[in-house]
């Protein structure tokens, strides 16, 4: 980090003063997003605000933790355990989080946290199309049996993958900072390394092996994550988008990215955006971003603006909103929960003119799946004080099983069901899938909030 906070608060409030348009200017002061400044110092460089390279060159990393114990002065106590952390986890807070006071929560270390690999099964063998060259395993793709999507993870064409938004609890953190290798996880739990070809090799794979395969056949939708993919080049991007050109099947092309409205908006240049729009006219294939979002404060004017030029490209935005402990979500306090959530979506409705896409729940721990429905009920299913363009349309929880992920709503209830193991100090509830199936969820347990069945009675009344 080489700016320090007084001059990326100067760059960033001249950047406003001379880019902001006005539009952009009249939503955020109805909807209470700050946009306006107090600058009346010209900042030569404020150029560099609206360049994403800038950010990452002034990202706060472990290198910094003088200036990070000086800004968030309530992790002094705990120098100790953040060394420890930071050891094998690496630190990355963007300047644009840095001027959030809650939203950069999400990226500040969750000491302690130790991460649940693959919760979501993205590297089970059983989920993992792979190619194999030269006595090397490639991966291509997650894929679960009878899905509609491929999932696959964009390396950085080194062989690894890499993010640098660094929101603390993500599950792949020690693959997308620390440079570990990606891993297949066999039955019975045993790992071998897999290699992730560059890009464009990758596309050009996975697209032979989707023209050929009749099992492929039925899968029309592409979702490409990372990592970041949008740290690409746009160069990548072209080859990427002519690989999948020839892919017969394919009716859906996304991009699932944290960039938008995690620190990196200025990302979505026009060149990229042409890129994305030439593909849907030469091709019908429709264009999506599924773009992370967490807290209201993420909702920046920069975001809104860059948002709404995506969107007047025809480009459609699928905000998806983890939630997060100590971010959007606290168990021991619902009421907080339902008023972040419900100004988040609010905001995604009025300000952007989209609605969140769906709530993850949060694998790594940290919040019940009880609340967690409550809150959906009050939010998603009553229309008191909520208007029908607010509300997400899925609540999802995701299985490393076979069978795949749920969407579901606190009417699963009434088929779920629910087992305390105070020995083991787990809840575990067996939930119906829609394959024919139940999957079983387990959870910390946390006394008096999902202790009981009577919990759950409470939640069908």
């Amino acid at each position: 980090m080489n700016a320090t906070t007084e001059e990326i608060v100067n760059i960033r409030a001249e950047w406003l003063k001379n880019n902001l348009d006005e539009t952009t200017r009249v939503l955020c002061r109805r909807n209470g997003i700050t946009a306006e400044t107090n600058s009346n110092t010209e900042i030569k460089k404020s150029e560099n605000w609206g360049d994403w390279k800038w950010h990452l060159a002034n990202r706060l990393t472990d290198k910094n933790l003088s200036k990070f114990l000086a800004l968030f002065p309530e992790y002094r106590d705990q120098e100790q355990l953040l060394r420890a952390y930071l050891a094998s986890y690496d630190l990355g807070i963007l300047p644009l989080n840095l001027l959030q006071k809650n939203g950069v929560r999400k990226f500040l270390p969750r000491l302690g946290l130790t991460p649940v690999p693959d919760p979501y099964g993205v590297q089970r063998v059983h989920s993992v199309v792979l190619h194999e060259e030269s006595g090397k395993k490639f991966y291509l793709s997650t894929h679960k049996p009878g899905y509609a999507s491929f999932l696959p993870i964009l390396g950085s064409g080194a062989g690894r993958v890499f993010c640098p938004v660094a929101c603390a609890g993500c599950y792949r953190g020690p693959q997308t900072r620390f440079g570990e290798p990606l891993r297949l996880i066999h039955d019975g739990g045993g790992t071998e390394e897999i290699w992730i070809p560059n890009p464009e090799q990758q596309a050009e794979w996975l697209v032979e092996e989707w023209n050929t395969k009749p099992e492929f056949s039925g899968v029309y939708d592409v979702l490409f994550s990372g990592g970041e993919p949008m740290i690409l080049p746009n160069g990548v991007w072209e080859k990427i988008l002519a690989r999948m050109e020839r892919a017969k099947y394919l009716k859906s092309f996304r991009i699932c990215t944290g960039a938008l409205f995690l620190g990196l908006p200025f990302r979505f240049d026009d060149e990229f955006i042409q890129l994305l729009v030439g593909f849907r006219k030469r091709t019908g294939i429709q264009v999506k971003l599924a773009v992370h979002v967490s807290h209201p404060e993420h909702v920046t004017p920069e975001a809104v603006q860059f948002a709404r030029k995506l969107i007047r490209s025809g480009i459609e935005l699928l905000p998806q909103c983890p939630l997060e402990p100590g971010v959007n979500f606290w168990t021991d306090d619902l009421e907080k929960t339902e008023v972040t959530l419900r100004r988040l979506n609010r905001l995604l409705a009025v300000v952007v003119g989209t609605r969140c896409y769906k709530w993850i729940l949060d694998m790594q721990g940290g919040i019940s799946l009880l609340p967690a429905i409550k809150v959906w009920r009050h939010i998603h299913d009553r229309h008191q004080e909520e208007s029908d363009i607010t509300r997400p349309t899925s609540f999802a929880v995701f299985f490393p099983q076979p069978e795949g992920n749920l969407n579901i709503s606190y009417h699963s209830l009434w088929a779920m069901k629910m087992s305390v193991n105070r020995k083991r100090g787990i809840v575990t509830y067996d939930i119906p899938h829609p394959s024919g199936t139940w999957v079983t969820y387990e959870e910390r347990l946390q006394e008096g909030i999902n202790d009981n069945l009577e919990k759950l009675a409470e939640l069908c009344k």
